[in-house]
């Protein structure tokens, strides 16, 4: 499997392919050329597993990148059969998850071991935890709503300066005893390992594989991130945009392609 990802990226590079972003999964995708793109699925959901009789049909090999704590014990579910599979906003699944800890949109244990027995898939790190935190910057978007349920507190604040990040890639405020305290560098680097660890963990005990590719969660990195995954030997990495790193690999969003080709408009 090492041997394939580390093909699989020279392949990336030397390659003129878009790779696509894609969540849940919806019937006008498939309206696409998809076998003209490198495919890349995030969350782990199980719409990408029910349709996986279809998205194999393309002959190229796709990344599958879970968030390791959304992946519970539980049997293969069916894959498609000509029947189409209900589509879950991500702001519904994240809310489900993060907020229920409810599971059902997302893939399980054994699932994942099918996916990856099969050989045009490679399964990849989106984290543990898939967490969020308070930021003094100015919010790229309104937030979904578990995000608010999260940090209630947000509420309060200015919403032209504080925004809710990602817990990984941005330093950050926890809210305790009513006080916004910012968290130390250290505490900021401690909890990047921590979530590290959990996943690679989970990989060794239900994949018995490392992985050596990841995704960011939220879309969001920066440097002092990339420095830690490196230490734990990720050496792949992916998002929205490459923000000029050459170690990240960028990707559009399959929607965007959907509008750009004027499908489902």
């Amino acid at each position: 499997m090492f041997h394939r990802i580390a093909l699989y990226g020279n392949l990336i590079k030397n390659r003129a392919m878009e790779i696509l972003s894609i969540h849940n999964i919806k019937e006008a995708y498939f309206d696409l050329d998809l076998e003209n793109y490198i495919l890349s699925f995030d969350d782990g959901l199980y719409s990408q597993f029910y349709y996986f009789p279809i998205l194999k049909k393309t002959g190229n090999e796709m990344f599958f990148f879970i968030i390791t704590s959304f992946i519970k014990q539980g049997k293969p579910r069916k894959m498609f059969n000509g029947a189409s599979h209900e589509y879950v906003k991500s702001s519904k699944y994240m809310h489900d998850a993060l907020v229920k800890r409810e599971y059902t949109n997302f893939m399980t244990v054994e699932e994942i071991q099918l996916l990856s027995s099969h050989k045009q898939v490679l399964i990849g790190a989106h984290s543990h935890f898939h967490d969020s935190i308070v930021e003094n910057i100015p919010p790229k978007k309104p937030s979904s709503q578990w995000k608010l349920e999260k940090h209630p507190y947000i509420r309060l604040m200015d919403s032209k300066k504080w925004s809710i990040r990602s817990k990984l890639a941005f330093q950050g405020y926890n809210f305790r005893d009513e006080v916004l305290m910012k968290r130390s560098e250290q505490q900021w680097i401690d909890y990047i390992k921590f979530d590290t660890e959990l996943c690679l963990k989970w990989f060794e005990s239900n994949l018995g594989v490392t992985p050596v590719a990841y995704c960011f969660p939220f879309n969001e990195f920066n440097d002092k991130l990339i420095m830690v995954l490196k230490s734990f030997g990720f050496n792949m990495f992916f998002n929205g945009s490459s923000a000029g790193n050459e170690d990240v690999f960028a990707r559009m969003d399959i929607d965007a392609k959907l509008k750009e080709n004027g499908i489902g408009s």
